[in-house]
This record gives structure tokens, C-alpha cells and sequence, in this order.
């Protein structure tokens, strides 16, 4: 079947065209509606979990968080590759493999130094950090020991948290420094504070610290954790989530992922066979072959095809034929 190509270009009518106008007014009509759709059908956005007001809103377990911190016991203190050399959450042996790319010491990285920077503004943080920072290490041990349980039985009183009595050292005091620092929102811009650079968008140390107790309960209040395919789920009721993720989420739902030692691993590798499978199509034997047989172009390119058929030769009468020639 030949294919008509004279009327691509010389069958419509050519005029002049400003296209940096046609490109300018054509964005201010979408800018327009973007924003009239997004006010009038626009989800509300839940309030973003931040190191202030999680401090402000439990204050206890946020000097649960940086004890674990500082005796190395909290998730990213123990986590392993790539931040340090611990085991608590090694998943694989290329984990390993990768090695220590983004090297965090808990203790002096979300806790000691933010505090230090601290004390240069505040004098009075210095006394209990360098109480601290001076002892030895079995005392520091045993002083976040017995903190550690004192912590289970506190209360806040005029918004500072106060333990039992006990052999604590400077620990009660360096805690809730830490507190006050967090509820005054300076610890976030300590955390990532890079003296290396001027700009700072390296945001990886504020959200390292909120792993654990912080980023694992919020998502409970809504249901939002695995169990719930949370990722699928809005964080404000009513409205539709992340359905585009059912898939995904559904991978981790089978047995064999979720009860994996490395269900993140497992469940990237499936990920990355599905769309290996779809780059090579084109030279997969037979799957190459779908879409002739699917046939779905035809539909696709049914106008086209239609309108630029080969005209027919026009059929001629053999008994016809015969008798001219005759």
C-alpha cells in the first residue's frame, strides 16, 4: 500500500508566527489554571513533622531520641553502611559493598556539636557539655544506662523533663538543653550546618535525626505504616493518596519480600527486572512481536490509514478485454 506524502506540508496555509508570544501566553493560561484548579480542588496539606515541633509536643521522648543518639543505641548511631560501621539495619552484602559514603557519628554529629554551637550563643550549656565530653567513657555508660530508665518515669514540669533521682551525672541538665534547642527550631540549621560550603541544602542530618520514634509513630496516628499499604493512603482523610504506588506497595505485600532480611533490596531487584523485560522488548523474540499482533496502531492510525489509502486500480472485464483485442 503506497502512501500519499504531497499533502504533509503544501495542503495548509502558511502564516507568520511569534512563537516566544505563542510560547509566553500559552504558560500564563496554564499558570492560570494550575492555580485555580489547585484552590478549588486542591488536597490540604498536613502540617510537616519538624524537629521543633516534635520537641515542643514530646518533650520526653525527645531526649529519648538523643540519649539513643549519644550512646550509640538509636537506629542511625547503629545502622551501618553508609553512614557508619555498625550492623543494626544491614540488609545485604552490597551494603557493604558501597562502604561509609556519608559518615555520621551520632553522638557528636546530632548532639554534642549542635549543643557546642549552642553554648557559643548560651554560656550556661557549657558547664554540663564539658562535664560530659571530659568523663570516661565506662562513666558516660553509666550514667546513659541509668538515664535510660530514669527517662521511662519522667515528667515535664514547667517544660523541662524531670527524672527521679539518681546518678545521671550532668545528663539531666545536657538533655534538656537539648530540648530547649529544639524547641527554639535552631537545632535544625545545627544539624545541617556544612562549614565546608555557604549554601546549605544538604538536609540529610535533620531528617537522619527523626529516624526512629519520630518518623515511626507519626505514621500510626494516620494509618499510614506498611501494614497499612500507607504509602497508597492520604494523610488527610477524605481525600485520595499515592494510588500511582499501588503497585510497588503490592510488591512488598508478597511473602517472600516481607519476610526477607532485605525486603528493600528484594523488592528494588524486582522492580529493576520488570523494567529491564520492557527495555528490551525490542529484541526479545516474540514479545517483539506484540504489537503487530495486538494491532493496536491499526486502531491508533485507523483515520490516517483511511484517508490515505492507495487508490484502486480500476478492474477491467477479461471477456471485455478479449473481444476488442478480437
Amino acid at each position: 500500500m503506497s502512501v500519499r506524502t504531497d499533502d504533509m506540508v503544501h495542503d495548509y496555509r502558511m502564516v507568520p508566527e511569534d512563537f516566544v508570544k505563542h510560547l509566553m501566553s500559552t504558560l500564563a493560561i496554564i499558570v492560570v489554571l494550575v492555580l485555580a484548579a489547585s484552590i478549588l480542588f486542591g488536597v490540604p496539606e498536613k502540617q510537616p513533622l519538624t524537629i521543633q515541633s516534635y520537641a515542643s509536643q514530646n518533650p520526653v521522648t525527645f531526649e529519648q531520641v538523643v540519649l539513643r543518639a549519644l550512646d550509640g543505641q538509636g537506629q542511625i548511631a547503629n545502622y551501618g553502611p553508609p553512614y557508619n560501621n555498625g550492623n543494626g539495619s544491614v540488609q545485604t552484602v552490597m551494603q557493604k559493598w558501597v562502604g561509609v559514603i556519608h559518615p555520621i557519628n551520632a553522638a557528636q554529629d546530632f548532639v554534642l556539636k549542635p549543643l557546642s554551637m549552642a553554648a557559643q550563643v548560651n554560656p550556661s550549656i557549657r558547664p554540663a557539655l564539658n562535664a560530659f565530653e571530659s568523663a570516661p567513657a565506662a562513666t558516660q555508660t553509666l550514667w546513659e544506662n541509668n538515664m535510660t530508665k530514669a527517662l521511662n518515669n519522667a515528667k515535664v514540669v514547667n517544660g523541662q523533663v524531670v527524672v527521679p533521682s539518681g546518678n545521671y551525672g550532668p545528663l539531666p541538665q545536657l538533655l534538656n538543653d537539648a530540648l530547649a534547642l529544639g524547641k527554639s527550631g535552631l537545632m535544625s540549621g545545627a544539624l545541617i550546618r556544612n562549614p565546608k560550603v555557604i549554601t546549605r541544602f544538604d538536609n540529610s542530618n535533620y531528617l537522619l535525626f527523626l529516624q526512629g520514634a519520630p518518623l515511626q509513630n507519626d505514621p500510626q496516628t494516620q494509618p499510614l505504616v506498611g501494614s497499612n499499604w500507607g504509602i497508597i493512603h492520604s494523610a488527610v482523610p477524605g481525600y485520595p493518596g499515592a494510588w500511582w504506588m499501588t503497585i510497588p506497595t503490592w510488591i512488598y505485600q508478597w511473602p517472600f519480600v516481607a519476610n526477607s532480611s532485605a525486603p528493600d533490596a528484594t523488592a528494588l531487584s524486582i522492580g529493576f527486572l520488570f523494567w529491564l523485560v520492557l527495555a528490551l522488548i525490542p529484541w526479545i523474540p516474540g514479545l517483539n512481536r506484540l504489537p503487530k499482533y495486538l494491532g493496536v496502531y491499526r486502531l491508533i492510525w485507523k483515520g490516517y490509514y483511511q484517508d490515505h489509502r492507495a487508490p484502486q486500480e480500476p478492474t477491467q472485464d477479461k471477456g471485455a478485454s478479449h473481444h476488442a483485442i478480437s
